[in-house]
């Protein structure tokens, strides 16, 4: 018996954790099907503390994501934890004009600090390297060691002794009178039960599976799968910013940008194809290198295709309504459905880790 089930150790799931230790002394089980926390779609990303410049006003993304934004950067110095807040340019050609100043106009809406439009000078004084005519210059974006935080998160949930099963997965939930029992198949392929009061639903991929072992009225998601490229070691230090072309919004991305890590290796990326069923395959395919060679040479000066290597892939887990290509996120606490104590976290895709310190801390004030 538990007091609270967390479904799911990636970077949302531990921060949850992290929050539930530090606000109450309540007892935790956090389940992940992995080996270890932050093996899933977590450790698959660009590692990108986002400005929240993209996002509709009022949406779960704006709101989580600006508040989150500045509460990962005052983590980060306070654990010693690497970061590096280099600003990011959004790049255009003169006839997106229009384009980047619907961007500015809803950054400001979404009350985005150090934002601003600039001119083929600047962008070439800023970055030497990169062709464009007309950029957005937006200076409290960053990139960060993703590890790190959540390993870091783990380490607080960890010392308020919080218990880990890994290596498991939920196969069914009944609700009981005073909570939910959940049959769990453990590392050995035996079947646990386990009772808990509250249960969160953190489970990326598969959230839409377990949310539906509850009910059928909860959304489902579906696969985005986003490959990338590094560059090769000769553009080690080349640019001291992110650099992202216009989002694509047919596909629902931000398009294939420019990235580093803390060694300065810089990288180009995600792609964005949907996928038809749900398995979990991470293979970066080598027909895309023409695509990544193609829209890499729209703004980086002197790309050669030999300098594209294949690195990783990621899964990004979007609702599915009404075929929107850019959904926001589903969080609530399904008490209105009957479900109290259930709280359901569906499509936490970009921008999850920048927005995960803002989500763990509004689920425990409900639960506290």
């Amino acid at each position: 018996m538990f007091d609270i089930i967390i479904i799911g150790a990636g970077i949302v799931g531990l921060a949850i954790a992290r929050s539930i230790g530090e606000n109450t002394n309540k007892s935790v089980l956090v389940i992940e099907k992995e080996t270890f926390f932050g093996r899933g779609i977590s450790s698959r990303n660009s590692e990108v503390i986002h400005s929240g410049l993209y996002y509709q006003p009022g949406s779960l993304k704006a709101k989580y994501c600006t508040l989150g934004r500045d509460m990962v950067y005052a983590f980060c110095e306070g654990n010693n934890i690497w970061y590096n807040r280099c600003g990011k340019i959004v790049v255009g050609k003169h006839h997106q004009s229009k384009n980047l100043d619907s961007l500015y106009k809803n950054a400001q809406e979404n009350n985005i600090p150090e934002i601003r439009i600039i001119d083929n000078n600047m962008i070439k004084k800023l970055e030497p390297n990169i062709e464009a005519d007309i950029a957005l210059f937006v200076g409290c974006t960053g990139v960060i060691s993703a590890h790190d935080l959540m390993a870091a998160f783990y380490k607080i949930s960890h010392n308020n002794d919080h218990d880990y099963l890994f290596k498991s997965q939920v196969m069914d939930v009944r609700q009981t009178s005073n909570g939910y029992e959940l049959d769990i198949e453990n590392a050995r392929g035996e079947i646990e039960k386990v009772i808990s009061q509250w249960v969160i639903n953190a489970a990326g991929l598969q959230s839409d599976f377990i949310a539906h072992l509850l009910d059928d009225n909860f959304p489902s998601i579906r696969y985005s799968k986003g490959c990338y490229y590094k560059l090769s070691s000769k553009w080690r230090g080349a640019f001291k910013h992110l650099i992202y072309p216009l989002p694509d919004e047919k596909h629902g991305s931000l398009g294939i940008h420019l990235s580093f890590d803390e060694t300065q290796m810089m990288r180009l990326g995600p792609s964005a194809d949907w996928m038809d069923g749900k398995e979990e395959n991470y293979d970066v395919e080598g027909y895309l290198l023409d695509q990544f060679y193609s829209e890499g040479c729209q703004y980086i000066r002197g790309l050669e295709k030999e300098d594209l290597l294949p690195d990783y892939a990621g899964i990004r887990p979007k609702i599915w309504i009404d075929n929107n290509p850019m959904p926001d996120f589903y969080i609530s606490h399904e008490k209105e459905k009957g479900f109290p104590g259930w709280i359901n976290l569906i499509g936490i895709e970009s921008p999850g880790l920048t927005s995960a310190i803002a989500i763990g801390e509004d689920i425990a004030s409900w639960i506290k």
